[in-house]
């Protein structure tokens, strides 16, 4: 019997001694890519093709595309979805995410060597829920803006939102995602605080007996888009079931806002929103705040650029939001 477990606990370690080979050849790969295989891929997945990739980079669509041969040979994985647009591959994902991180370091370094007249500024990529960037994001954002650094600002339900910084296409994000991405640093915000609003004369209209599943099923809705999930969550809490009212999508803060305000339908709002209409035009359905939790993710990843721009978001957000 001990013959028998010696053999067992030799094979195990022979195996673990295996993936301890497979995992320092693969990191020497990781390591030895040339960036220029890189950047390779970080222009086909931006411009979306080869040829605009070729022209971006000033090389031909045969050198373009022998290099991201050569990397997928020593990968060992497909990196590229051939197709219009062309797209990254999971592995692919995972090599555009090095890609933009090696550019962000070299734009910090050229940064660091020159000096801020000489035109170095420095990319940074977030993406940012939409209430949030129509109301407390670009004043907490515009000192950064006056920097050496160009913001490059995606709007995104902060229902998904990480799936940008999953995929690389972003450094950070502003999410209700309590749960940090693979690689990410996470912190707490605060809240937004929304209430259910409408027009004095919808509210007569649809809900003079007050927000029971009937007049929930029937009254017009207002939606942002079909990520938002912030009315439905609301609905749900009140009637335990899923319902479908007549809904308006409006992909827009301000025309959200103005769409309930113009008699459209019901919706949620911020509070800070609810403040740009004169008094008495919005009316709350509801004295039951809804609070949305949000958090800053970013890389883990040393970049002065990519602090300041998480510092003044986290700090804009202690007056800008509640605590949850």
């Amino acid at each position: 019997m001990r013959d028998g477990l010696d053999a067992t606990s030799a094979t195990r370690n022979a195996a673990k001694d295996v993936a301890k080979v497979g995992a320092a050849s693969l990191m020497t790969t990781i390591r030895s890519i040339p960036v220029e295989q890189l950047v390779a891929l970080q222009q086909i997945v931006e411009t979306g093709s080869f040829d605009a990739a070729a022209d971006e980079l000033r090389i031909s669509q045969s050198a373009i595309s022998q290099r991201i041969k050569t990397l997928e040979s020593q990968i060992g994985h497909i990196v590229v979805q051939r197709g219009k647009p062309a797209q990254a591959t999971q592995t692919g994902q995972l090599l555009l995410r090095l890609a933009r991180q090696v550019a962000l370091a070299q734009e910090e370094t050229a940064r660091l060597i020159g000096d801020e007249t000489n035109g170095n500024a420095v990319s940074i990529r977030i993406v940012v829920n939409a209430d949030s960037l129509e109301s407390w994001v670009l004043p907490a954002l515009a000192p950064v803006a006056r920097q050496a650094i160009a913001l490059d600002i995606r709007r995104q339900d902060e229902h998904v939102s990480t799936g940008l910084l999953r995929n690389g296409e972003v450094m950070a994000a502003i999410t209700a995602d309590d749960q940090p991405v693979r690689g990410c640093s996470i912190t707490p915000l605060g809240a937004m605080t929304y209430h259910a609003v409408c027009t004095p004369h919808f509210r007569a209209q649809w809900f003079a007996g007050g927000m029971t599943r009937t007049a929930l099923e029937r009254a017009p809705l207002v939606q942002f888009d079909r990520d938002d999930r912030l009315q439905y969550q609301f609905v749900r809490r009140i009637t335990r079931a899923k319902i479908h009212p007549p809904t308006h999508y409006v992909p827009t803060s301000i025309g959200f806002d103005d769409a309930i305000a113009l008699g459209f339908g019901w919706g949620l709002i911020p509070d800070s929103h609810a403040r740009r209409y004169r008094k008495g035009a919005l009316v709350r359905l509801s004295d039951e705040p809804v609070l949305m939790p949000l958090y800053w993710q970013q890389w883990k990843l040393s970049s002065p650029s990519l602090d300041a721009v998480a510092k003044a978001i986290i700090d804009a957000s202690r007056t800008a939001l509640v605590t949850s």
